[in-house]
């Protein structure tokens, strides 16, 4: 299922509001305690390639952004995409902001990882990542959309 433009334009309006509030003041210590733990509980899972847990924080029509490729939509193929994933041998996010109010919120990190493709040199890699949630009727918080970038400068 695809996110439609309504639902967009409300998940968009919700953010800008919350954008201009008191950063977890419209968030509970539960829900701020449930998204922190993503940050937490993401590292084990990508150095474990629990791909299957990982893609079940997604919403069913979630997008992925990743750099330099085009959107990855749906929980499906967020999964498909992770399973193509090299070994990761070290994966760390660091949880830099958390603001949100009602049913959305957006956590910016920083990632350190470093992947280990079969017949090549280990690759260490450290950016940002920016990650948008939504509440769902059963109290949890699932990513909707995510979008993340290197701080290295480009290959040459």
């Amino acid at each position: 299922m695809r996110l439609r433009l309504p639902s967009l334009l409300q998940l968009l309006s919700s953010f800008v509001a919350a954008c201009y509030s008191t950063p977890t003041a419209g968030l509970s210590d539960e829900d701020q305690a449930a998204l922190r733990s993503f940050a937490v509980r993401d590292s084990g899972l990508v150095t474990s390639r629990n791909w299957v847990a990982l893609a079940a924080g997604y919403s069913v029509d979630a997008v992925r952004m990743p750099p330099n490729q085009p959107p990855v939509e749906g929980r499906d193929a967020i999964r498909r995409g992770l399973e193509q994933l090299p070994p990761i041998t070290s994966f760390n996010f660091r949880l830099v902001d958390l603001q949100g109010a009602g049913s959305v919120a957006f956590v910016r990190g920083s990632y350190s990882i470093t992947a280990a493709p079969p017949g090549v040199a280990a690759v260490t890699d450290t950016g940002k990542i920016l990650a948008i949630f939504r509440k769902q009727p059963d109290g949890s918080w699932l990513r909707v959309v995510d979008a993340w970038n290197s701080d290295l400068p480009p290959a040459k």
